[in-house]
């Protein structure tokens, strides 16, 4: 975290200084240490179950470019990158449920990853202090399965846990789709505001890719999704004017499935997939 904030000051110090006092745009870099998880369920015959679960939390390093602001539309492009998820224990649990309601087999592995996020955005002004935009935006996490082990396996305890030698599996799940959404700001001070965003997709499209190495199997998810992205912060305008900024808030990202397929049968259904990330956030804006 500390690390990650030096890197973000530097680089807003060299580009304070790149760009000087000239006007073309709007720049921000920034910082957002987020934390999560990504779930996802499949339903089969003849009443069978199974989940994956993959915690994660990691830095993403975000910038934001908006094109020559004035009373007219303008562009925005946003992207989020987080090269390294921390590693964190995931799981996996299946039922059947024409045998029993208790866990059929359930097993915990190391999960790492990356993570990454674009918006683009075409936004309209309405007054000084709000805009309302549409955009489409995509997301994408990717996780490695390593170390696992059994607790239960066939309804049965397993103790010590039954080791998963040479498991390397991996899970990519994007979201993607178009949105709409308004963004607005209010004075507190003439240097102190209050910022704010919000932006909904109802009908994306999710997609999941799965790689079980230990059981040579390689399998497609898709269905349909809604997606949110929301911030709210405070924003500090440096020197007295507007022409150099910094905030400080919280950003809450959230996708969920409606109903999705599985490629290796018609009889499995995509039941669940619901992705979570939210933390605070750190920024620097730049006018040049």
């Amino acid at each position: 975290m500390a690390k990650s904030l030096r890197t973000w000051m530097l680089a807003s110090v060299l580009i304070v200084w790149l760009t000087g006092t000239a006007a073309a745009g709007d720049l921000s870099l920034g910082v957002w240490p987020a934390t999560g998880s990504q779930v996802w369920r499949i339903s089969f015959p003849a009443d069978g179950a199974s989940e994956l679960y993959y915690p994660h939390a990691s830095t993403y390093f975000t910038a934001s470019y908006e094109n020559k602001p004035s009373h007219l539309s303008r562009l925005r492009v946003e992207g989020g990158l987080a090269n390294g998820m921390k590693a964190t224990a995931g799981s996996d649990s299946d039922w059947d449920y024409t045998r029993s309601s208790s866990l059929w087999y359930y097993g915990e592995f190391n999960t790492t990853g990356r993570s990454a996020f674009v918006n683009v955005d075409w936004v309209k002004p309405a007054g000084a202090d709000r805009e309302y935009f549409v955009g489409y935006g995509y997301r994408q996490n990717a996780f490695r399965m390593t170390d696992g082990v059994y607790y239960v396996e066939n309804y049965a305890s397993q103790s010590p846990p039954h080791a998963l030698d040479g498991l390397s599996s991996t899970y990519t799940a994007t979201y993607q789709g178009p949105h709409i959404g308004v963004k607005g700001k209010s004075a507190l001070s003439p240097q102190v505001s209050v910022v704010g965003s919000v932006a909904y997709s109802p009908l994306a499209l999710a997609q999941g890719h799965g790689w079980w190495n230990l059981r040579g199997l390689e399998f497609d998810h898709t269905g349909t999704a809604q997606m949110v992205d929301a911030y709210i912060g405070v924003r500090y305008a440096l020197g007295g004017t507007q022409a150099a900024a910094v905030t400080a808030g919280y950003r809450y990202q959230y996708m969920s499935l409606y109903h999705g397929t599985e490629n290796t049968s018609a009889e499995i259904s995509w039941d669940k997939a619901t992705s979570v990330q939210k933390g605070f956030y750190f920024s620097s804006e730049f006018r040049f």
